[in-house]
């Protein structure tokens, strides 16, 4: 006697095919996935240890993982305890209370480069341009973090907070020879602004980390059943080599780096990266290959494991 079972297991890596033969069951583990937007916290560390964290990604069968942290020698604890499949960057908030004034901290720079001249970090980021709130585009600390990408051939991990792609149109003109990965996909932005930016920017790629119906709620990618919106299907069909995903494991999402309380993102990446399984599947299977996983390795230049 021969049936199949499908579940489809919130929390615990999408969809498990189960078959029982005779009485005995095998699991089929998710496809493999590459999670290029995570982090590994200060507010983090307490409650999930790099060990637990490197067991959640193999739970959801995650075979190349790109990390950042605050502050930034957090990110080489999960390599640590991972291997080479982890991916750190180097993000220039030296400790906790940067995220709105990184650009304005003279040592980034200097820290910077003794960082990527060691080896043990692979690109810059994720740090944030919040309009209004800077930094301005001329600011010297980002245009030398960026300038440093460029000298050590690593990418960047950029996250712009705008209600327009103009916004961080000029900087990715200005810097043709950079690598930039675009977090969330533009967040606030909906597919027509991010094409455009793609289009005028060939050195730019995007990823969906946190397009989930957790946050960007006024901005998604998908409708109220899961299904991925068309236009932004038509758009990763125009650049199918360009798009990336990950989980951005952060929560509670509306109260994020609070002193009195921490944060527990990492129990919750299996609920993330169902999301956006959901919406790849409905992909025609080499672009949901490449969107899930082959991308990213080319773009970091890791086989992962």
């Amino acid at each position: 006697m021969k049936f199949n079972i499908l579940y489809l297991l919130s929390g615990l890596g999408g969809v498990l095919l189960v078959t029982i033969v005779a009485g005995c069951a095998s699991v089929t583990a998710p496809n493999p996935f590459a999670d290029v937007h995570l982090h590994y916290n200060w507010d983090q560390e307490g409650v999930t240890t790099p060990e637990e964290a490197v067991s959640y990604l193999k739970r959801e069968n995650v075979t190349l993982a790109v990390v950042s942290s605050t502050p930034p020698e957090l990110a080489l604890k999960l390599r640590e305890a991972g291997g080479d499949w982890i991916i750190p960057l180097y993000r220039p908030y030296l400790e906790g209370g940067r995220r709105h004034s990184w650009f304005n901290d003279k040592r980034v720079l200097g820290a910077a480069r003794k960082a990527l001249a060691g080896g043990n970090y692979f690109g810059i980021g994720e740090f944030h341009l919040i309009a209004g709130r800077g930094p301005g585009r001329n600011n010297p600390v980002l245009n030398g973090l960026i300038q440093l990408a460029i000298e050590y051939d690593v990418p960047v991990l950029i996250h712009v907070e705008t209600s327009s792609y103009r916004y961080f149109l000029p900087l990715c003109q200005k810097y043709p020879r950079a690598r930039f990965l675009w977090a969330h996909a533009g967040g606030l932005l909906d597919a027509e602004q991010v094409g455009a930016l793609m289009q005028a920017c060939p050195n730019v790629w995007a990823e969906f980390s946190a397009r989930g119906p957790w946050r960007y709620i006024d901005s998604p990618i998908t409708n109220d059943n899961g299904a991925l919106l068309p236009e932004w299907a038509a758009l990763i069909e125009k650049y199918p080599d360009r798009f990336m995903t990950g989980s951005d494991p952060v929560w509670p999402v509306e109260n994020l780096h609070s002193w009195d309380e921490p944060d527990t993102g990492w129990e919750r990446i299996g609920e993330f990266l169902d999301f956006h399984r959901r919406w790849l599947n409905q992909l025609p299977e080499e672009l949901a290959v490449k969107v899930r996983l082959t991308n990213a390795r080319r773009f970091f230049r890791s086989p992962g494991r």
